[in-house]
């Protein structure tokens, strides 16, 4: 019998009521499990790689410190390291970004007391003592066995970007991440491992170009200061920066002007601008994450268009199911989205090895934020650049999901931006950012199903 059947004892309008509840949760299942959208696929489990937007970028490092044994590089645009909040709501949105400050300046307050809302890193020597407090907390959950051991970040490949007009994530906090990987008395990864860009003309966005670039608005063209951004609502936080590129590569003459190339005297790029220029080709983020972890020999591929349809829809209860007996509360608490994404290069059903790349999404951005007429489905993974590059280099990717959920103090997840635990507190409490953290466990879950059933990461059961 279903758990969802009827009691034919009970009123006549409570049959009615049961009825149309069952409708509900019989038309939200519609879309089918990741075991079935992913049939016949063969990931490569020494290929397995993370990234990820604002909270999606601290879960890219948060997982990817997790479960370092098994992740061989990460992407991480406008996040910050691993434990920042420690806990705390106040210093997520204070320490480890400028939410506080941007809506004290929205509602008009006093400048000077906004100010003092901004505890983030100011300096070199205040990211670094971010990036040891950081450490030292991920090397305390792993003398407890609770993540990776870090010696699994050796070798790894790193990309981080903070743009330069950011104002939601300071460098600051992104310094501390480069910190966390980079310094010898943490993670110690090669310097040859790790690119980090400090310098791209962009806001706190997903910066992409105009290759396979969908009709209408739904990519922004790159808005900088003073031109205000669009509407919030309207606002995918997807921006095609190809122009705005172009015209500060002349400006700093990455790009010599016919002058310059006829035999003017001034070199291109002059001196010291070697790596303002080299930021500046990063113009299509996907694909510099992509090459940055799988090497540029790797991807000989280069992108082809892809179509929207091409990303497919599956049912992330069906992945709590995996390892709890109440899925659907399991993920309510876990502010998922009832359904996740995922791309599946027509290469990768054949059988060959293929590539798996884990996508996370940045607040707002999670859920059916596709509105458009006649459309549905989540933007980001539909417009955010990897799906072109994963067509030609047989790279799956999954999108997995979290939205909007307005809870309160006592009936938690307070998430009213749709972001990922990066906090723990009124969300999904202790251990959040470890391998028993429900969001964790369930994109592990997702990873084990695409390595085809395999106990490929571990998946605590609380």
């Amino acid at each position: 019998m279903s758990r969802y059947s009827i009691n034919k004892s009970r009123p006549h309008f409570l049959t009615t009521a049961a009825a149309a509840m069952l409708a509900v949760v019989q038309g939200a299942a519609a879309a089918p499990s990741l075991d079935d959208v992913v049939a016949g696929v063969n990931i490569d489990p020494a290929q397995i790689s993370v990234s990820g937007i604002s909270s999606g970028g601290f879960m890219a490092h948060q997982f990817h410190v997790a479960h370092s044994e098994h992740i061989m590089g990460v992407g991480v645009v406008a996040g910050g390291p691993y434990h920042c909040a420690a806990g705390s709501i106040i210093d997520a949105v204070t320490k480890c970004s400028q939410f506080v400050m941007l809506e004290c300046r929205q509602l008009g307050l006093d400048a000077k007391w906004c100010g003092k809302t901004d505890r983030a890193p100011k300096s070199g020597q205040e990211a670094r003592r971010v990036a040891a407090a950081s450490f030292a907390e991920a090397k305390t959950q792993e003398a407890a066995g609770r993540i990776s051991k870090l010696a699994g970040l050796q070798g790894d490949q790193v990309y981080l970007i903070s743009a330069e007009y950011d104002a939601i994530v300071p460098h600051g906090v992104m310094d501390a991440v480069f910190h966390f990987y980079a310094d010898a008395d943490k993670a110690a990864i090669e310097a040859g491992h790790i690119a980090y860009n400090r310098s791209f003309p962009a806001r706190h966005t997903m910066v992409r170009d105009t290759f396979n670039k969908p009709a209408g608005g739904v990519v922004g063209n790159c808005p900088l200061p003073p031109v205000p951004p669009p509407p919030v609502d309207g606002d995918a936080f997807i921006d095609d920066c190809e122009a705005v590129a172009r015209q500060r590569q002349l400006r700093e003459r990455c790009v010599c002007p016919p002058a310059a190339r006829a035999g003017a005297a001034a070199p291109c790029p002059p001196p010291g601008k070697q790596a303002v220029c080299k930021d500046l080709q990063d113009v299509d983020l996907a694909g510099a994450i992509l090459r940055r972890i799988y090497g540029a020999q790797a991807l000989q591929g280069g992108r082809v268009e892809v179509a929207e349809s091409d990303v497919k829809a599956f049912d992330q209860r069906l992945v709590f199911g995996k390892f709890s007996d109440i899925p659907y509360n399991e993920l309510q608490n876990a502010s998922m989205a009832r359904e996740g994404y995922v791309f599946v290069p027509p290469a990768c059903r054949d059988g060959r090895q293929c590539r798996l790349h884990v996508a996370f999404h940045g607040c707002r951005q999670g859920g059916l934020t596709d509105r458009r007429p006649g459309q549905s489905g989540n933007l980001f993974a539909k417009f955010a650049g990897y799906n072109e590059w994963a067509q030609a280099n047989d790279i799956v990717v999954v999108y997995p999901q979290v939205q909007v959920r307005n809870g309160t103090v006592a009936t938690p997840p307070v998430n009213p931006r749709g972001c990922w635990d990066w906090w723990g507190q009124y969300y999904t409490h202790t251990g959040y950012h470890t391998q028993a953290g429900k969001q964790i466990r369930a994109v592990a879950q997702m990873i084990n199903i695409l390595a085809g059933g395999r106990e490929l990461l571990p998946v605590p059961v609380r």
